[in-house]
């Protein structure tokens, strides 16, 4: 969250001088004006503040050597169409992640019962792993958080990818709210 300079100083005053200002001026207009402004000018504030979502870039894991390394999220799972135009995308990559987000449903995961989402999102990672294998990339895979963007998030902090290729089936796109923090060259092939 981002505030201009001015900003801060103005919602210290937007708080307190009501506060003040009744506390003053107690015997005239009575206390709780000044309090109920002052709440008022709270309760904006912490309204705001939920709201606002941080925006830094994702941290992606480094390494020293030049190899090129592609991760691909596969929210669905690569068809041999698919996994040959990841191979043209993908280049002269010489690692290739293959990332797999567990397809569970919010009370699956609120109820710990995600044991067949993930035996689910295992074969759909042998499945697509295969297929990229056939493909000719050199792939290594993992099956991360039923979010996609978290998944990503959490796999950059091991995995030093160079540029990430999304995988969808549906149309839609997971990654586009994150896009923008990602930080790295997106790509999307529909499966």
């Amino acid at each position: 969250m981002r505030f201009r300079p001015y900003a801060i100083p103005l919602i210290i005053a937007a708080i307190c001088v009501p506060i003040v200002a009744a506390m003053a001026a107690a015997g005239t207009f009575g206390a709780g004006l000044g309090m109920a402004v002052g709440a008022v000018a709270v309760t904006g504030l912490l309204v705001y503040a939920a709201r606002a979502r941080p925006n830094p870039t994702l941290e992606v894991a480094t390494t020293a050597d030049e190899a090129r390394r592609v991760l691909v999220v596969a929210v669905t799972e690569a068809t041999a169409d698919s996994a040959q135009r990841i191979a043209e995308l993908a280049g002269s990559a010489t690692d290739v992640r293959l990332l797999v987000p567990v397809p569970s449903h919010r009370l699956d995961r609120w109820l710990s019962a995600e044991d067949e989402a993930r035996r689910e999102a295992e074969a759909r990672l042998a499945r697509s792993a295969g297929a990229l294998v056939a493909a000719g990339l050199p792939v290594s895979g993992s099956v991360g958080d039923s979010n996609p963007a978290q998944a990503l998030e959490d796999e950059l902090h091991d995995f030093a990818a160079d540029e990430v290729i999304l995988l969808t089936g549906n149309g839609r796109d997971p990654l586009a709210k994150v896009e923008a923090r990602i930080g790295l060259p997106l790509r999307r092939v529909s499966a």
